[in-house]
């Protein structure tokens, strides 16, 4: 009779959502991609050879490494957590 009661609970209760979080990492990246376009459009408005060539660029890259970099140190965070409970 408890398994029932343990089963039915658990058919109620609702999965979570992942939500965006807007002071985080998700934030930042739509604030980046506002930054850049708005450096990209002054640059190309005003004939800037070194922000449109190098400078929007760059930026673009180092941060794009750094998400990267970060995500993949989360996993491999993740991936020693499910080897240790092993």
């Amino acid at each position: 009779m408890d398994e029932k009661k343990i089963i039915n609970q658990n058919k109620t209760e609702e999965p979570e959502v992942e939500k965006v979080q807007w002071l985080g990492m998700d934030g930042l990246l739509c604030l980046l991609y506002a930054v850049l376009g708005i450096i990209y459009s002054w640059g190309i408005i005003n004939r800037v050879d070194f922000v449109v060539g190098i400078m929007a660029p760059v930026t673009a890259i180092i941060i794009t490494v750094s998400v990267f970099l970060r995500y993949c140190f989360e996993v491999g965070s993740f991936m020693k957590k499910s080897n240790k409970k092993k």
